[in-house]
This record gives C-alpha cells, structure tokens and sequence, in this order.
C-alpha cells in the first residue's frame, strides 16, 4: 500500500512538474505566438476587406503569469459602407489564456492531450456594445475558446448567445444563438468549421411604414478551405437555411422560401482562379399557395491570381474616391492617375485578359408543376491589341464569344398564370383553366411574330452566338449592327402597342 501511495505521489509530483515547466514555456512563447497570430490575422482581413472599408486586429495589452495570461484586443473598423453611409467602430476582447500542457479547464473537461494554450475570448462592455449586452441578458453577445496545439494546429468555438430586442412591449428582433467550431492546421493552412443556428425573427417597418415580419429557421454552415500560394483561401463553403418567411403588408401575407441552399467551391489552378457558385431555392409558396422552385449556377474560370490581386490593391488605395462619389450617387468617380499608375493599371488589365476568362450564368432555371424554364449566359474575353481603341473596335476584340441559350415553357406560364389569378380572387376551374392556356399561346405567338423565339411544342425558344464581330441569332446572321437594328425595332413596337 505505501509503495502504491508513493508511485502514486511521485506520478503527482511529476505531472506537477511537467505542468509547471509547460506552463513556463508557454508563458515565454505567447507574445511571439500572439504576435504572429495578429499578424495572419490581419493579412486576412485586408484580403476580405476589398470591397470596402478596412478592418485591423490588434493586441492591445498581455499579462503574464505561470499558468495563465490576460490579454486585451481591439477591433477596428473604419470607413465601412452601411446603406449610403460610411460608418467607423472599434470593439474589444479580453481573453483569458490557460498555459499548458495541461489547462485546467480541458482537465475538467477530461481532455488530457497536451496543449500549449486554450484561451477564452469575450467581447467587452463598452458604450458601442451596451445594446447588444442588453439584448443578450448581460451576457458578452459574443464569446468562444481557442486551443492551440504544439504542432501549431487551432480548435475553435465561437457562440452568440440567444438575444432579443423589445420596444413597447413588443418583440422587434429574436434571435436563438449561434455556434460556429472550426479547426486549422499550422498558420491556418487547412480550416473546416460547421455552423448552426435554430431561428433568427425581425419585427421590421418599411420606409413607407408598411409593417414586415421576418423569420429565418434552421440555417446551416460549413466549409473546408486551403491556403492557396497566393495566400487566399480555395476549397469549398456551403450556406444554407430550411426556411425563410415574410409576412408582408397589412394583410400579413405569407411568402415563404424552403431548402435554400449557397453551394461554393473556389480553386486556383497554377496561376488562374476558377470557381463555382449554385443557389438554389428548393419551394417557394404565396399566401398559401404553392409557387415552385428554382436555382441559379455560376461558373468563372481563366482570371489570372497576380493581376487580379494587383487590381484589388489598386481598387483598394483609390476606395476613399469611389465612397465619395457613391455618396454623391455617382456612378463612378474622377480617378487622376500618374503615368505609372495608368501603365500599371493597364499591364495588369491587360494581363487578365489575356488569359481569356469566362464568366457564365450557366443555368437560371424556374420550376413549377407542369414546366421548367431555363436560361443561360456564357463570356468569354481576350486581351485587345490596346485598350485605347475606339469603343466599337476595342468591344469587338475584347470580346472574344457570347453564348445565350433561353427556354421559356408554356405550362410553366400558365401556372404563374393560373397562380395571378387565384391571388385575385378567382375561384372557377374552368376559367383558371382557360387563364393558363391563354397566357402561354399569347406569349408563344409574340414571340413568334417578334421573330425574337421560335416555338417548339411546349417550349419557346432563343438562341445568340456571338464571335469575331458576327452574331447568330436564332439561325440568322447578322452583323453587331444589324442585331441592334432588331432588338430596338422590336422595343419600339412594343412600345407602340402599349401606347
């Protein structure tokens, strides 16, 4: 029995001393670690800041002791554009770091597998966040806990809290919490994360004061991205959320999204970036009735990485400019260049195109009971002899081929038909029947006499090919000129006839 007592207090001992020479190490190794991790941090938050404002990380103050630390971080956003205004905040964190090998809070758990560091994060109470603190019972509207491994890698939590806004008694926004859990490989090489949250409910007024009731349900997140050679990440990310109803106007009438789905998945192949994007909406429904379905497919491919991101440094230094001008509601703003920075500009654009890339809209697709209509657009570029070509000339290089397919189905007219007029109060089966038959053959015989489509059967049908200044339009071709001609004449006899 004192032999057992003895291993057993040496082994104590021993942990106690491996912790305590752990823990030494760690608390030597945190400002560097800190540091560098700011450091990552920010670089990423340049990259995503690209369409507008800047956003920092700092570390504002560290506490060392032999197991734990403090540290305090700041946040700061500055010139971010919220509707047409420029707004500019900080937020704090404190975080209160565990030093391994062995935090206390991971033994509790009965995690026992070394660790250099678990901190715990929160967000701090200040005059900017009072509101949300408010919102969430006094508790930090945002907190989680980092672990970090001696091989580098990161296990993360983050949590929003459940919250909720009243006003006169009545709820204006109710929200049941958030939780997100990632992990990453050393410098984040390699990330995956879920996400889910149950319900997010807003009470909201309209600018012409028409109440509207907002409630998403189930939505759900998940990725598993890399680092690219450029620093940027690839890999996929998906969205998605089970429901998303409005009760819209006086009335309160129910229009409601089910199985929506954001499918993404980002590549760099050598030096181009390529990429797919899909959205889809799996039911749509109007004040109780059913509307159908539909999804959207975006593809990109060929855009050369190093000019693209010279682009977006250059859009970057010249933002303040274009906030300004949207601000004035202009469209785009004044730019003086040096003659360097105009041959810059122009050797990377330049650049882009030569590799030829290609944007498409490779399915826009609507689906009810009884049809399916379908649209597609595909772009392809190329790099112009110059880029101070008149504008004709430099169109008719710069764009090397459009590809436009357009299927509209007749029943799938007639349904949406059939679905105004039952919104409208009518009720008869034989006059929502004749609705339908009606509104697809109108359709199909304009289209017919406009020359514009073509019928076959129960599909109207388009088609534009356009390469080395010809367009194939429906089987004829023609000249850029000639197609205008044809698009404005038939605009203006549509014109006409309303008139």
């Amino acid at each position: 029995m004192k032999k057992t007592v003895g291993v057993l207090s040496g082994l104590v001992v021993a942990v106690a001393a491996v912790a305590t020479a752990g823990a030494w190490y760690t608390g030597k190794q945190l400002p560097d670690v800190l540091k560098q991790a700011m450091a990552q941090a920010n670089v990423q938050l340049k990259q995503s800041s690209g369409v507008g404002g800047s956003m920092t990380l700092e570390l504002t103050s560290l506490e060392t002791h032999l197991f734990s630390s403090t540290a305090q971080y700041r946040f700061k956003v500055k010139d971010l554009m919220v509707g047409d205004q420029l707004e500019s905040f900080e937020m704090s964190f404190v975080d209160q770091i565990e030093h391994g090998p062995l935090p206390w809070s991971r033994v509790k758990a009965l995690k026992l597998m070394p660790v250099m560091a678990s901190s715990n994060y929160a967000l701090e109470k200040d005059d900017f966040t009072e509101g949300l603190f408010a919102a969430s019972a006094g508790v930090a509207p945002l907190y989680g806990q980092n672990t970090l491994g001696y091989d580098g890698s990161t296990d993360a939590t983050l949590i929003m809290p459940p919250m909720q806004v009243s006003e006169a008694g009545e709820t204006q926004v109710k929200f049941s919490g958030l939780q997100i859990q990632g992990s990453g490989t050393r410098n984040g090489e390699q990330v995956t994360f879920t996400g889910d949250s149950a319900s997010l409910f807003m009470n909201l007024t309209e600018a012409n004061g028409t109440p509207l009731k907002v409630e998403l349900k189930d939505f759900k997140l998940g990725g598993d991205m890399s680092r690219s050679a450029y620093g940027f990440y690839v890999g996929t990310m998906n969205m998605g959320l089970g429901e998303v109803s409005a009760l819209v106007g006086p009335e309160e009438k129910a229009l409601r999204f089910k199985q929506l789905e954001q499918n993404n998945e980002y590549r760099a192949d050598g030096d181009k970036f390529s990429g797919n994007m899909a959205y889809k909406i799996g039911d749509i429904n109007f004040d109780g009735n059913p509307v159908g379905s539909t999804q959207m497919l975006w593809s990109v491919k060929n855009f050369d990485i190093p000019a693209i991101q010279a682009l977006v440094t250059w859009y970057q230094s010249r933002l303040p400019e274009f906030q300004a001008a949207a601000l004035q509601g202009e469209t785009l703003p004044s730019l003086p260049m040096t003659e360097q920075e105009k041959a810059e500009f122009t050797a990377n654009l330049q650049q882009v195109l030569a590799g030829k890339p290609q944007i498409a809209l490779d399915e826009f697709s609507f689906k009810t009971a009884n049809g399916e209509s379908r649209f597609s657009l595909s772009v392809e570029l190329n790099k112009p002899s110059s880029l101070e070509l008149p504008p004709a000339e430099l169109y008719k290089q710069m764009i090397a081929q459009v590809q436009s397919k357009l299927q509209v189905s007749k029943p799938m007219i007639g349904d949406l038909a059939t679905l105004q007029a039952r919104l409208e109060g009518q009720s008869d089966a034989q006059i929502l029947a004749q609705h339908a038959s009606q509104a697809g053959e109108m359709v199909s015989m304009i289209a017919q006499q406009s020359q514009m489509a073509t019928v076959q059967g129960n599909d109207i049908l388009a088609n534009l090919h356009y390469a080395n200044g010809m367009v194939d339009f429906n089987g004829q071709k023609m000249t850029v000129e000639q197609f205008a001609n044809v698009i404005m004449a038939n605009i203006g006899a549509m014109q006409g006839a309303e008139g």
